[in-house]
């Protein structure tokens, strides 16, 4: 089969639908998650008000606390809202509009696995989110968040657009992320991390998350944010090895395989070092209090251990 010019990727990327908005986020419910003297009635109050959003709320929290038993179930709002907490009615707020807008992006793509591919990029989502956090690293618009769940919407594109190259590219096992974008650009001449950044930008996405999304498999090569790439390359590899693969016919990565990644080293790997400066006496001082607190791998651990019923609630 023959790779396509990059005229007609263009022309054929332009001619997708624009996603009305990424930021379609209820403003209201989002300045009550913001104060510090909202009220969970207040919060249940607007989410109300969002049909698909109550749904996704009292899937979720069903799922977490309750599994299948039906007598225990919980079908007021207000009540959910109090057991989920505010962090997952944010994980819901950010990922509901954008999934319904790109699934209506997709619609003419019926044999599309929609739930493998939300379940990976909701989790990237996630976990992207806790990593820059735990690098100390705060976005004002959520960009951590978005990136995370956008960071593989360049194979929906490839679905949409040139649904024979798709099918040829996504029927092969590749061993790595890396093989596969060699194998994508060997077939249709983009691999899905630029077609993405292709599409978020023709359409007017911030540089950070445009960026981001073309090189969060080689967070090395990126120029606006590297740390944001490097969070979405370890996300992307925790959430596999979890089981939740998303498209990609990549092998399940080892335990721990994580900490071998570029992405790793840049955004960790100079905690790791103590400052030339620090004297013994200070640095010891310091290792004894640091090993007080837990870990970026303890925290990480507590975030995959409620990761996958998360998935299930949302997706």
């Amino acid at each position: 089969m023959k790779a396509p010019s990059d005229f007609l990727l263009i022309e054929r990327i332009n001619q997708c639908p624009k996603l009305a908005s990424l930021r379609s986020i209820n403003q209201t419910l989002e300045a009550l998650l913001d104060s510090e003297d909202s009220f969970m009635a207040q919060i249940a109050e607007v989410i109300r008000l969002d049909p698909s959003l109550t749904t996704r709320v009292l899937d979720l929290v069903n799922s977490i606390f309750f599994g299948t038993k039906d007598e225990q179930r919980i079908s007021g709002v207000e009540e959910a809202s109090i057991f989920l907490g505010l962090n997952r009615i944010k994980e819901l707020l950010a990922a509901t509009p954008v999934i319904e807008e790109i699934f209506r992006l997709g619609k003419s793509s019926e044999s599309f696995p929609w739930v493998d591919f939300w379940k990976h990029s909701i989790g990237t989502a996630i976990l992207s989110r806790e990593l820059m956090s735990l690098a100390d690293e705060k976005f004002e618009q959520e960009e951590d968040y978005v990136s995370g769940l956008l960071h593989n919407l360049g194979i929906l594109i490839l679905a949409i657009t040139f649904p024979e190259h798709f099918e040829e590219v996504y029927r092969k096992p590749s061993d790595t992320p890396l093989n596969l974008l060699e194998l994508e650009g060997s077939l249709v001449g983009w691999d899905h991390a630029k077609i993405g950044a292709y599409y978020l930008w023709n359409h007017h996405i911030s540089e950070e998350v445009v960026d981001a999304v073309h090189w969060h498999n080689e967070p090395s090569q990126a120029t606006v944010n590297p740390k944001l790439a490097s969070a979405i390359q370890i996300s992307d590899n925790l959430v596999k090895q979890l089981g939740v693969l998303g498209m990609e016919k990549t092998a399940r990565p080892s335990k721990d395989s994580h900490l071998e990644l570029e992405g790793w080293k840049i955004l960790f790997g100079d905690k790791t070092v103590p400052p030339a400066d620090e004297g013994e006496e200070e640095q010891e001082q310091k290792e004894e209090e640091e090993s007080l607190e837990p870990t970026i791998e303890d925290r990480l651990s507590e975030t995959l251990e409620r990761l996958s019923q998360t998935l299930n609630g949302i997706v």
